[in-house]
């Protein structure tokens, strides 16, 4: 009985983690949050969405250099989007992230962007 509860316990550990979160970089102490974006869209039957996120929205400017790009599925059960960096990221002044939702899904993503 005790082996089947820790079966379960492990597959239950091993479902909520199968989030689609990724991370580009590495956030240290010194580093601001330059943005925080919440990407939502509702599901579509049969098709998918594709989202880009660009740091710096069209028209503003960045002074500040990227040092950790922060992707987070808030759906938690791996249905969220794919995330990819498709341009720049750390190490530059602008990022573009292409948030991309499974057929017949939804996604709820959050994208920080932190930097000095």
């Amino acid at each position: 009985m005790n082996f089947k509860y820790s079966c379960v316990l492990l597959l239950a550990f091993f479902a909520a983690s199968q989030a689609y979160s990724s991370s580009w970089g590495k956030k240290n102490s010194n580093d601001y949050l330059l943005s925080r974006q919440t990407e939502v869209r509702y599901p579509i039957k049969n098709n998918y969405w594709n989202v880009n996120v660009d740091f710096p929205r069209s028209g503003t400017t960045n002074m500040y250099n990227i040092t950790f790009v922060n992707v987070i599925d808030n759906f938690r059960n791996s249905s969220g989007a794919t995330p990819s960096l498709w341009s720049g990221g750390p190490g530059y002044r602008f990022v573009q992230i292409n948030l991309r939702s499974l057929v017949s899904q939804g996604m709820d993503s959050t994208v920080e962007i932190w930097g000095r």
